[in-house]
């Protein structure tokens, strides 16, 4: 898939915000390949707003975290 630079600018903002962000740090639930590929994923699905990638990416985290084994959250 490619995508025009307004769609690469958003995405790459949208990725710098998330990891720069006290939520990415205290989850530690996803790399940040895990959230770049999710951010993908979701511009492939047609999503270029960018607040909703980022919330998107934040309800990632949570779930991931959710899944984890009490001793490791």
């Amino acid at each position: 898939m490619s995508y025009d630079p307004s769609t690469i600018a958003t995405l790459r903002r949208a990725l710098d915000e998330v990891l720069l962000d006290a939520r990415f740090h205290q989850r530690k639930s996803a790399s940040a390949l895990e959230i770049a590929e999710h951010l993908l994923a979701r511009a492939a699905d047609g999503e270029r707003d960018l607040e909703r990638l980022k919330c998107s990416a934040f309800k990632k985290l949570i779930g991931d975290a959710a899944r984890l084994p009490s001793w490791t959250a």
